[in-house]
Parts: C-alpha cells; sequence; structure tokens
C-alpha cells in the first residue's frame, strides 16, 4: 500500500513537471502574419532616362509579412522575417503616370534578421525592435514614356528596419496586435533593354495589423 501510494505521488510530480516543462517551452517559437498599408518616401534619381535630377513619387500600397521568431528569454526574441511590399509608382520627374496603357510598379521583398525587446510581459506587451539584412527590388513599368513598352529588372540591396508595436494576448497560443515599421535600403540600380535607372534607398512607412501564434 505504501509501494503504491509512493508511486502514485512520484508519478503524478513527473507529471506536473512534464506539464511545467512543456508550458515553459510552448511560447518559445512562434509565427507572426501582419498586414498593412505602405507608404514609400520620394526617392531621388540619380540617372535615368528623363533626366539626372527629380524625384520618383508613389502611391499607398500594401505590405504583408511573416516573422518566425523564437524567445530566448522572457525580454528578447530573434525573427526571421520576410514578406512583400508593393507600391505603384505615380510619377516620375514630374511625369505623372495616368494613361491607361502607361504604367509603373515597384515591389520589394526583404530578408531580416530581427532583435526584438519586450519591457513588459502582461496581457498587453509593446515591443521595440530592429533588424538587418537584404532585399530583393523589382521595378517593372509598361509604356512608360523614354523606358519602352517593357522595363523590368530586379535589384539587390541591403535593408535594415526599425519597428515598435504591442501585442494583447486572447489566449496562451494566440495574439493580436499593431505594428509601425520602417524600413530603409541602399542605392538602387536597375538596367533593360540598354536603359539604366538609378534611384536613391527606398525609405518605407508601414502601419500593420498583427496575429500571432505561439507553438
Amino acid at each position: 500500500m505504501k509501494t503504491s501510494r509512493g508511486l502514485t505521488i512520484i508519478g503524478g510530480a513527473l507529471l506536473m513537471a512534464a506539464a511545467q516543462s512543456r508550458a515553459q517551452s510552448a511560447d518559445k517559437f512562434y509565427f507572426d502574419l501582419n498586414a498593412g498599408p505602405a507608404i514609400p518616401q520620394s526617392t531621388g534619381i540619380r540617372v535615368s532616362p528623363f533626366g539626372n535630377n527629380g524625384d520618383v513619387k508613389y502611391n499607398v500600397g500594401f505590405r504583408g509579412d511573416l516573422d518566425f521568431g523564437y524567445n530566448f528569454t522572457p525580454d528578447f526574441a530573434g525573427e526571421l522575417e520576410s514578406g512583400v511590399i508593393w507600391n505603384g509608382i505615380h510619377s516620375i520627374r514630374g511625369n505623372t503616370l495616368t494613361g491607361s496603357n502607361s504604367r509603373a510598379d515597384l515591389f520589394q521583398v526583404p530578408l531580416l534578421a530581427n532583435f526584438i525587446y519586450k519591457p513588459m510581459h502582461k496581457a498587453f506587451q509593446p515591443y521595440f525592435g530592429i533588424g538587418v539584412g537584404g532585399e530583393a527590388a523589382l521595378f517593372d513599368s509598361a509604356n512608360v514614356p523614354l523606358f519602352g513598352s517593357k522595363f523590368t529588372d530586379t535589384d539587390f540591396t541591403f535593408a535594415c528596419q526599425a519597428e515598435v508595436g504591442f501585442k494583447y494576448y486572447i489566449n496562451s497560443s494566440m495574439e493580436l496586435g499593431l505594428a509601425y515599421k520602417f524600413l530603409g535600403t541602399t542605392d538602387h540600380s536597375w538596367s533593360d533593354n540598354g536603359i539604366t535607372f538609378k534611384t536613391d534607398g527606398t525609405m518605407t512607412h508601414s502601419v500593420m495589423a498583427t496575429f500571432g501564434w505561439k507553438f
């Protein structure tokens, strides 16, 4: 009887320890889905068939991201982030792209390693982050005067990011939040059909809704 009771106590203790260990590790890994408007600042022109000065101005576009993260401690996490940012181009050196057959678009695909700091550990949790990495930037246009019927090229640059936001825990596995991200790159250079187009780096502001899942 004593042996049975002792085994029961030991077994219960082991189950409680396993449950506690699982609970402690359950929130180590997480995915975040982020989506919202993307607003790039105007970029200066360095080289173009239009002339080597002036600006490229963009329309408000869209950004969608996926973050895969790991909580090293309750305060600090590391993430790998990628996604797509799309913006239509409003004008190049004052030439507005308003024709039904004239268009130009910029697609940015960042790949970043992020470092996240979380100063509070409550249901409402603010955070701050910085990231570094690279970006593939696709410039694609059709029927733009002086660019020809089709101009398409992809440029690869260094990229860095700063972000701030908050998350609200719905339950132990899911959270909702809001984030502001600022993404900056080094200068761009695109070439196609014997034409070269160079601009300053892009600086993009995004306000994004966030859905997180911990596992």
